[in-house]
């Protein structure tokens, strides 16, 4: 996914639109299941790939003051599980191909980075495709605290995680592994 920029609006700047470092595990999610979300099933997200050096950009725009991402590039490495809301008919199978059907027919265009103004560019990569020589960056780099999930029963509240990327990759964690409220 790419677009011209992104802003994932970090909550403690109540004045301006400052922008996390990268995309946030809870939007990368949130592009996914708007191809395709059905209770049966639940996606993760294993990590993600820089493919472009984070360059934050100021502007002054309608909203004001806003501190963005200019030409971000990411990819996702993603799955999902059954969940026990799975009938006889849902199938791992079954899901994968819906949404590879849905990937297919998308409108490039159809999401955003962050706020509605900013586009995204999606595009769906084989899993074939190396993405190892893609990140012309740092070879370590630390993104901060990122918010990873809500917390299920309150979810105006976020759990975070501190994102470091190892040549471009930001590997998630695991369930309940390195994650705090």
């Amino acid at each position: 996914m790419s677009g011209a920029l992104a802003c994932f609006p970090r909550p403690e700047f109540s004045d301006a639109l400052v922008s996390y470092d990268m995309i946030t595990p809870i939007a990368a999610l949130g592009l996914i299941e708007r191809i395709h979300w059905k209770p049966a099933i639940r996606w993760r997200i294993r990590a993600i790939h820089l493919l472009a050096p984070v360059r934050a950009v100021d502007l002054v725009g309608p909203r004001g003051v806003m501190r963005a991402l200019e030409a971000p590039r990411w990819a996702l490495d993603f799955g999902f599980d059954l969940t026990l809301r799975a009938g006889p008919r849902d199938s791992i199978d079954a899901h994968e191909s819906m949404f590879l059907r849905k990937a297919r027919r998308l409108d490039p265009e159809s999401g955003y980075l962050g706020l509605l103004e900013l586009p995204a560019t999606l595009k769906l990569a084989s899993v074939d495709t190396s993405l190892d020589s893609a990140f012309d960056g740092p070879a370590q780099l630390d993104l901060g605290w990122l918010p990873f999930e809500r917390v299920p029963k309150d979810p105006r509240r976020f759990r975070y995680f501190r994102a470091r990327a190892v040549d471009g990759v930001v590997t998630l964690p695991q369930e309940g592994e390195g994650v705090f409220s």
